[in-house]
């Protein structure tokens, strides 16, 4: 209730104008109204007033992020804990700023920082939890993550967050009891719960488990009616409304199709992806005169981007233990990029912000990828098949400029192109799921199961062509 806060603030000031705490409380509820500049200015004259008092430096810090300016946030955070070396709010709030900033070495360092000077703040061990998860270190987050718990469970985040670190670590079978010990514990938010019944879906999902599958579905169904106009920018409800409705079509796909999903006890061919390789998990296909039944592998969220990196992230970390579990002499497809090539993302926003020229980003990063992707396949022995970028549905231009359009249509054409003709280099077998799926640069509407994802039946036509070609 900021307005009655404000209105009463303004009364105590009328009688104290210089109130110290009034004046602190007045500058935190302009920036809680959104008054920035207000805010920015009353802090100033605090501080002038008051240059050894670090909370109103650290808080005018926190204007400054909320307005972007950045660098400008960082330099006051570190004013704050020059004027007390001890104050552990200060270090965390820094060490979040310097995660935003891609500064991971300095943020990790000033969140133990955080943590030394106040053990007993569980935000400090859910920020660091996020960070090593996020550079991989997926055992290290565990802990500080089981911290979490251990100090309170109002924290129902933390939830997710554990789920999502056993997923990346393809510890499905932890991922399972962890969700249903958060369930039965009925301590989390609709969403929350829809989020971990949606989790456990993409597990049963990749192990063929139809029943219990479909009951999480069936559960998760509220993900639809979630409050979906105050959680409009909830980027955690998007994707979960995405796969439910996704995994949703592909249980009932699998009942009505199965002739698609012939067993076969003779050899498996492991598809290594985010969602999109939900499509092609359990298909039967014909490989060098064989059958094959598809596995399918999941990395959620993993573009090329983060594969190519030289610092290690968690898309990096959990390629490397999918590739190290895998038998000997596998076949292996991998089919990252999609989410490289979306219109309000990756590639194609890089290049509208930054002015830069689509085409060299796609050539520089297509190299690195198959290089990297030709190391691992020799150092775990196995042999890659690439799977490339569906032409995009015409559902996700809507609201775009035409120009903008056109020449999104163009990048996603001449990112198959390259990774076609590397691959057609390098002797690696290439699905090419534009070719298959395009008319002028969009999809045919032919094998598109929803706006983002294909149909189970597109990928032994793909295996086909191959041999074909």
């Amino acid at each position: 209730m900021f307005d009655t806060a404000h209105s009463i603030l303004k009364k105590i000031l009328l009688e104290q104008p210089n109130s110290f705490n009034a004046l602190h409380l007045t500058a935190l509820v302009f920036r809680k109204m959104g008054n920035y500049e207000k805010s920015i200015e009353l802090f100033n004259k605090i501080i002038i007033s008051n240059p050894f008092h670090a909370e109103s430096i650290n808080n005018l810090a926190s204007v400054y992020w909320d307005i972007g300016e950045l660098k400008l946030a960082e330099s006051y955070y570190l004013k704050a804990i020059e004027v007390d070396n001890c104050f552990a709010d200060a270090f965390h709030n820094l060490a979040n700023l310097q995660i935003a900033l891609g500064d991971h070495l300095s943020a990790e360092s000033n969140l133990y920082k955080a943590i030394s000077h106040d053990s007993s703040k569980l935000e400090y061990y859910f920020s660091l939890g996020l960070l090593l998860s996020e550079l991989g270190r997926f055992d290290e987050a565990l802990k500080c993550q089981n911290k979490v718990l251990g100090l309170t469970s109002v924290n129902t985040n933390i939830y997710f967050q554990i789920f999502n670190n056993f997923m990346y670590m393809h510890r499905y079978q932890d991922a399972l009891e962890f969700a249903d010990l958060a369930i039965v514990g009925r301590k989390l938010d609709d969403l929350q719960l829809c989020e971990l019944l949606i989790g456990k879906a993409i597990i049963f999902w990749l192990f063929d488990n139809e029943e219990e599958g479909l009951l999480a579905i069936n559960l998760s169904e509220a993900i639809n009616t979630i409050l979906p106009h105050e959680n409009s920018n909830n980027s955690n409800l998007k994707n979960n409304q995405v796969f439910h409705g996704f995994l949703k079509k592909l249980f009932q796909y699998r009942r009505f199709n199965p002739i698609l999903y012939e067993k076969n006890e003779k050899s498996t061919i492991y598809f290594i992806s985010e969602s999109h390789s939900f499509s092609a998990n359990g298909v039967t296909v014909d490989y060098n005169n064989s059958l094959h039944t598809i596995k399918s592998l999941l990395i959620t969220g993993a573009k090329i981007f983060h594969l190519v990196q030289s610092e290690a992230n968690k898309s990096k970390s959990s390629l490397d233990i999918l590739l190290k579990g895998l038998p000997a002499k596998s076949t292996v497809v991998i089919g990252f990029g999609e989410i490289d090539c979306r219109i309000n993302e990756g590639i194609f926003k890089y290049c509208v912000k930054y002015n830069k020229n689509p085409k060299l980003i796609i050539i520089e990063m297509i190299e690195k990828y198959i290089e990297m992707l030709k190391l691992a396949a020799d150092e775990n022995e196995c042999s890659l098949i690439i799977y490339g970028v569906p032409s995009p549905h015409p559902h996700t231009f809507e609201g775009f400029k035409e120009e903008d359009i056109e020449e999104f249509k163009l990048l996603v054409s001449n990112f198959n192109s390259q990774l076609s003709f590397l691959c057609e280099t390098n002797n690696i077998p290439f699905l090419d799921i534009y070719k298959i799926t395009n008319l002028k640069g969009v999809s045919n509407l032919i094998y598109h199961i929803d706006t983002n994802h294909v149909e189970p039946k597109v990928i032994p036509e793909l295996f086909k062509r191959l041999v074909e070609a």
